[in-house]
């Protein structure tokens, strides 16, 4: 615990500590916040942190829940101290501060502007036309595993990546299934022909663009995992934004299901990657 000057106790937590409390919470639990700048913000945070710079926080503060615990981090843990304890000036019931900033957070971090992506929910309003976008982009990464499981000759590596490529065409099914629970109709996969997403994976990258980068001459299996896990680090990182602003329940339910297989895949993928660099 630390006294800071106006008199506030400010918990600061470890990097562990703070990995903990974030697994152990779901995104509708707590609020991960970063406060450092926008360039600094675009170059990498943590998956599905909100952004307000230190110098917004006093007028935008009431933007943000004061019931829920908030996680705060900057680049190494002083502006995150200041705003944990402004925000408990200002009533928030729990506030962290995390130790050493993303400097010391070594693990994987998204990147891009906060907005970047949730132009894909603009003009989709109602909870089936949610759905039809998540299909479209489950259906994205599908193509894109099934193609880089063909890029290497590591059987472990090539049945990680076909058996994520399966389980992205089982959410594809239990997406079908919930828009029939939510709106009563059918819903083909014709879908995906229709969709401007077509083509397209979770995180908004392209996936011939992607597949076509990886396959090219020199590019190891090192390489192949680490795309791999930006890609789902920055498909994590935009369904927990899409689920943090739409306000359909059942939409929201599915996004849940979504974050939490993203996770999965980020473990199983950094665990061998783990296993190949040692």
């Amino acid at each position: 615990m630390e006294i800071t000057d106006a008199g506030k106790k400010i918990e600061n937590l470890s990097i562990d500590d703070a990995r903990e409390l974030v697994a152990g919470k779901k995104e509708s639990e707590i609020l991960i916040l970063d406060v450092r700048q926008p360039e600094e913000y675009r170059s990498g945070h943590l998956p599905g942190a909100a952004f307000m710079p230190l110098s917004d926080l006093i007028d935008k503060a009431g933007e943000l829940d004061p019931s829920k615990p908030v996680l705060a981090y900057c680049r190494s843990g002083s502006r995150s101290r200041a705003a944990a304890a402004f925000l408990l000036s200002e009533g928030f019931s729990k506030v962290y501060s995390m130790d050493g900033g993303i400097m010391a957070w070594n693990g994987q971090v998204a990147t891009g502007n906060y907005d970047e992506g949730l132009f894909l929910i603009k003009g989709r309003g109602t909870t089936g036309e949610l759905i039809s976008l998540a299909l479209a982009l489950e259906e994205g990464s599908r193509i894109f595993y099934t193609s880089v499981a063909e890029l290497t000759s590591d059987a472990e590596a090539k049945k990680l990546l076909t058996a994520i490529a399966e389980a992205e065409a089982k959410h594809k099914t239990n997406i079908l299934e919930a828009y029939k629970l939510v709106t009563g109709e059918e819903h083909g996969e014709d879908i995906l022909d229709r969709e401007p997403l077509k083509g397209v994976m979770e995180s908004g990258i392209k996936i011939e663009d992607a597949v076509s980068f990886l396959g090219q001459k020199g590019n190891t299996l090192i390489e192949i995992l680490e795309v791999s896990m930006q890609v789902e680090t920055n498909a994590l990182d935009l369904y927990i934004k899409i689920f943090r602003e739409i306000e359909k329940t059942d939409a929201k339910k599915v996004f849940t299901i979504l974050i939490d297989e993203e996770k999965h895949h980020l473990s199983r993928l950094g665990k061998l990657l783990g296993e190949r660099i040692t």
